[in-house]
């Protein structure tokens, strides 16, 4: 278990933080999502999530992420900040992962309302750090973003719902694991 830890802990260090390929390019933007571990992550959990809840409300979920994230970008766009502040930026993407799975966890005992505004707020988050990191004023970085997150989305929902019932468990796992693995690298940020 210990070996196992080291492993994750060595594999992580710093690589939530490192996302190459900032150039202003369609697939450069498509495949920026596919480079951080806590983006990948958590845009996997809303998408198991979301299959978690009626289709139309299910539905709910991705729409609030990709819809708060798009818009945070836009009017993020040109924003200049310091690296501090970026760092900032990227520990609340961490600490949203972290309390991710437990919102995963008591889905069923939060209202829907606030799982919602959950979404849209890290939704916000990752818009304002992307917008800071790219040049999303270019409608095709922006159109690589939104179309990879919303991919990301779908293989989350996708891999929930070939998960029976009875395996639940697989799923609040992985959303576990993922909580585990974001505060290794929110203390590796410190």
């Amino acid at each position: 278990m210990k070996k196992g830890l080291l492993l994750i802990a060595l594999l992580a260090s710093n690589q939530a933080f490192a996302h190459p390929n900032h150039d202003t390019s369609f697939v450069s933007a498509l495949l920026h999502p596919l480079t951080g571990w806590d983006h990948l992550l958590t845009m996997l959990i809303i998408g198991v999530m979301a299959y978690q809840f009626p289709m139309k409300k299910g539905v709910i979920l991705p729409t609030i992420f990709v819809s708060s994230f798009g818009l945070s970008a836009i009017l993020s766009s040109g924003l200049a900040v310091g690296d501090g502040q970026l760092h900032l930026l990227n520990q609340m993407i961490l600490v949203a992962l972290i309390v991710l799975p437990l919102v995963h966890v008591l889905l069923t005992k939060l209202s829907f309302s606030l799982v919602t505004l959950f979404v849209g707020v890290i939704g916000v988050f990752h818009g304002v750090t992307h917008a800071v990191e790219l040049d999303v004023s270019s409608s095709s970085v922006l159109s690589g973003l939104i179309l990879s997150t919303v991919a990301i989305h779908a293989i989350g929902f996708f891999i929930a719902m070939f998960v029976s019932k009875k395996h639940e468990w697989i799923l609040k796992a992985f959303t576990i694991c993922s909580g585990i693995f974001a505060a290794t690298l929110f203390v590796q940020s410190i």
